[in-house]
């Protein structure tokens, strides 16, 4: 009996090869089937969308070539992704979770595929992400700080929405103890840096279109209108909601277990999350762009819930998570050929 006891109470991993494989398995299928039923294409441009985006759209050759751009970029989030976790050591433990979570959360939504002009602003919002939390403690950062602003100024040639993570980031530099003139300084001047590179080239090219867009497309606000779009999609998201709940609740419970540093790091994810849900129902008109801002902390603090916890609570819910989400959507699919 006491065995038996002791093999139940053994900790089961999750961060193991197998595990890896078979949920990037049926992100892959997600990503046939929206291939197959050619969801998302061809991708269009928008009178709001920056003229940059719009010009890329333009460009794009076929089906095939689309896709195979937007399956690079949900693999090269999550490489940053993982490569910002292996050097901040935001979970304990060793794992490739936060790059299969990502690639997960990605795949397993419709209004994801392709690929949107967030997929590409995400890199400038992850290396934002990185540099700041490297600024960490650190009065004398304004580099980082810099390099962080430039990157989100960048960004927002493509996505302009992301110029509101701006605030957040500057609470993140405030939380960090790294917050002063000098760094309001050298964020504003990373911001400038974009544009007055973006100037000197229209005035060169003597062609001022990509200086066209507005940015009051920024106070457009269009609350999410809840009786629209699929209910399937709903599902997915409420979901998702749940186990991110639950992985809050758990890092807060159990914040003792980490290291000071690692606490604020999470912290500060779990505030980007409620941020990017927020503004996903403010501005209902582009939601899915929040939404794909919200799979970068979301990753990494579901990774975090499920690699440190060794119970089989958790691991058998960790199955049931992957296996909903892929469901879901490929049932959704395959039972409306309209997309």
């Amino acid at each position: 009996m006491k065995e038996r006891r002791a093999e139940y109470r053994k900790p089961i991993r999750l961060s193991v090869p197998g595990v890896y494989v078979y949920t990037l398995g049926i992100s892959l299928v997600c990503w046939i089937s929206g291939y197959l039923f050619s969801v998302g294409y061809p991708v269009y441009g928008e009178v709001s969308a920056t003229p940059l985006w719009n010009t890329i759209c333009r460009i794009l050759p076929d089906k095939t070539i689309t896709y195979l751009i937007g399956l690079v970029l949900t693999a090269g989030g999550a490489l940053l992704i993982q490569r910002a976790n292996y050097v901040l050591g935001l979970v304990r433990e060793k794992t490739f979770l936060p790059f299969v979570l990502y690639i997960l959360l990605i795949s397993t939504n419709i209004e994801f595929f392709p690929f949107k002009s967030t997929s590409v602003g995400i890199f400038c919002l992850i290396l934002g992400l990185y540099f700041l939390f490297k600024s960490y403690h650190d009065p004398y950062s304004q580099e980082n700080t810099y390099k962080t602003a430039l990157l989100i100024a960048t960004g927002s040639l493509l996505w302009v929405h992301i110029l509101w993570f701006f605030p957040l980031f500057w609470y993140g530099m405030y939380k960090f103890k790294c917050l002063n003139l000098r760094a309001i300084l050298a964020s504003l001047l990373g911001f400038l840096t974009v544009y007055w590179f973006l100037l000197g080239w229209s005035v060169w090219k003597q062609d001022f279109s990509f200086l066209a867009f507005s940015f009051t497309t920024l106070w457009k606000i269009q609350l999410l209108d809840f009786s629209q779009g699929d209910p399937t999609g709903w599902i997915t998201i409420l979901i998702v909601a749940l186990f991110i709940t639950c992985a809050a609740v758990y890092i807060l419970t159990h914040e003792h277990e980490e290291a000071l540093r690692t606490r604020q790091y999470l912290s500060f994810l779990m505030v980007f999350t409620v941020c990017s849900f927020l503004l996903f129902f403010l501005y209902g008109q582009s939601s899915e762009e929040f939404l794909i801002a919200a799979c970068v902390p979301a990753s990494i603090l579901l990774a975090h819930f499920f690699a440190v916890n060794k119970n089989r609570l958790v691991f058998w819910g960790y199955h049931l998570f992957v296996i909903m989400l892929g469901m879901i959507i490929l049932g959704n699919l395959w039972s409306s050929g309209s997309y």
